[in-house]
């Protein structure tokens, strides 16, 4: 017999970095859409030349923030929204996004939405294995936990370049499972 228990609807900010996975950030947000959830997609310039906005358009019936200037209709800044939201979300976390966001850097709408991000926040990290062994993205995904930020992967499994190594995103199901999991446990 189904479960007939209501789903809680939640808001998720999902910030896309550029990368290889993106298509991944696509599938996750078209999941999030099936549960009900309310999403708000902030993508950097390097995310649009893997995947276009429409597609998160498509899915989430809501317009993508592409630029730090860009407001909603009542003249609020649209990254600033975020501190509105259940929870914020990078997919995929390339070694560049860590590295801007563990210092501080917040030169596009997706840093400057995580700076100002919600209690509950999770990051994806994607990247080729030598960048994921790399002491330096070590220690800024370290600076990241050590500020709040939950991580979800990175798996071993097949890369971009065509080989098995440690550094590909998590798939999106076991993502929405975790991200699932941490917002109903919340009070």
């Amino acid at each position: 017999m189904p479960d007939s228990t209501p789903q809680r609807s939640f808001r998720i900010f999902l910030g896309v970095g550029g990368g290889a996975a993106c298509f991944k950030a696509v599938a996750l947000a078209s999941l999030m859409a099936a549960e009900g959830w309310d999403l708000r997609v902030a993508m950097t310039k390097a995310a649009c030349a893997f995947v276009q906005p429409l597609s998160f358009t498509a899915v989430t019936r809501s317009h993508v923030i592409l630029d730090a200037t860009q407001v909603d209709p009542d003249a609020y800044p649209s990254h600033l929204r975020v501190a509105q939201y259940d929870a914020m979300i990078l997919v995929p976390a390339t070694a560049n996004l860590l590295g801007r966001l563990a210092h501080g850097m917040a030169d596009d709408a997706v840093t400057l939405a995580a700076l100002c991000a919600p209690a509950l926040k999770f990051f994806c990290p994607a990247m080729n294995d030598l960048m994921w062994a790399n002491p330096m993205v070590r220690r800024n995904v370290g600076i990241l936990e050590e500020h709040g930020w939950r991580r979800i992967g990175p798996e071993k499994g097949r890369l971009a370049e065509g080989y098995v190594g440690h550094g590909r995103m998590a798939e999106p199901e076991k993502i929405l499972e975790q991200l699932r999991a941490a917002l109903q446990s919340r009070p």
